[in-house]
């Protein structure tokens, strides 16, 4: 026998037809069986998967994403394909600056465009802004697309358009020498990341950054690898550090360095062992475990 888990809180599974919610599979290796996997969505449609699901040579066959765990212990990870109805389109916005038109229009979702006679740009949008606004510069112009929780900004060098910022947050602020902006990433310390942009004729610099922590506390000791990926996803190097052991055998250069493309935190649904968290990187899934005496880390292993 060999076990795969998922999360039930977002699927459930047919297994040749059979449905399945516990959240464990438990299948015979000398097998074949049909997973369906069906999601659990409240607003948006999606469209359910499937795939054989088989091990050969003690390896799981399954078309699925998945992660090993252990030996005989599978994770599903499944990406499921939002089906967005066709509408057709209509133009919510619509102004003209100069030689250039600004119009905001939905079909499946948000969409700024702006265009003149030679050049256009098209960016998707979280949602409707509430104001549209120009700055002629000696260099180009600025347009800035603006929401109580989104700010967008194109620059047109005369020659063509490119965004600058594209950016979600809970706030922002304009002063005399940019713009700041602040962001709650929500995580298991609550950080809220400031950050004051300056334009230098052509682009946002970062002159300015600062972590804020709205839940500022010592992890539990099986959290202490995730709190501290969390951090290091963050770039929150200050606070990485200190969770380190003098003696840990490795660096945090070199943990960066490692996990540089890291992209998501995977915390398997499911018992798993030597605080190891499962890390989706831009090429592969890495399994990263962490050895923790006092509350800080005296090794990292990555496999």
């Amino acid at each position: 026998m060999y076990k795969i888990y998922y999360d039930r809180e977002q699927f459930s599974v047919l297994i040749d037809g059979v449905q399945n919610s516990s959240g464990i599979l438990d299948l015979e290796r000398e097998k074949s069986y049909i997973l369906t996997l069906l999601p659990i969505y409240d607003k948006t449609l999606f469209v359910p998967i499937s795939s054989v699901a088989k091990l050969n040579n003690n390896k799981l066959i399954c078309s699925i994403p998945h992660i090993k765990l252990d030996k005989d212990q599978y994770y599903l990870m499944p990406k499921f394909a939002p089906y967005l109805p066709p509408h057709s389109p209509h133009v919510d916005i619509q102004r003209e600056f100069g030689d250039h038109t600004i119009t905001v229009y939905t079909d499946n979702l948000p969409k700024l465009l702006i265009e003149n006679k030679s050049n256009f740009i098209s960016v998707t949008l979280p949602c409707i802004p509430d104001k549209l606004q120009e700055a002629v510069l000696d260099n180009g112009v600025l347009f800035y697309c603006l929401a109580p929780n989104y700010l967008c900004v194109i620059f047109y060098d005369y020659n063509d358009y490119s965004v600058l910022i594209d950016k979600e947050c809970e706030s922002y602020t304009f002063d005399e020498n940019g713009i700041e902006i602040s962001v709650h990433l929500n995580d298991n310390q609550g950080r809220i990341y400031t950050s004051h942009l300056s334009f230098n004729e052509k682009e946002y610099i970062c002159d300015k950054e600062q972590f804020d922590y709205s839940n500022y506390h010592t992890p539990n000791e099986k959290l202490v690898g995730y709190d501290f990926l969390q951090g290091l996803m963050a770039e929150d190097f200050n606070y990485c550090e200190k969770m380190l052991s003098s003696s840990c055998n490795t660096t945090l250069e070199d943990i960066s360095k490692k996990l540089e493309n890291m992209e998501e935190l995977i915390i398997p649904n499911c018992p798993i062992k030597n605080n190891s968290i499962f890390i989706k990187t831009a090429d592969d899934i890495v399994k990263c475990s962490f050895k923790i005496k006092s509350g800080m880390i005296e090794a990292i292993y990555f496999k």
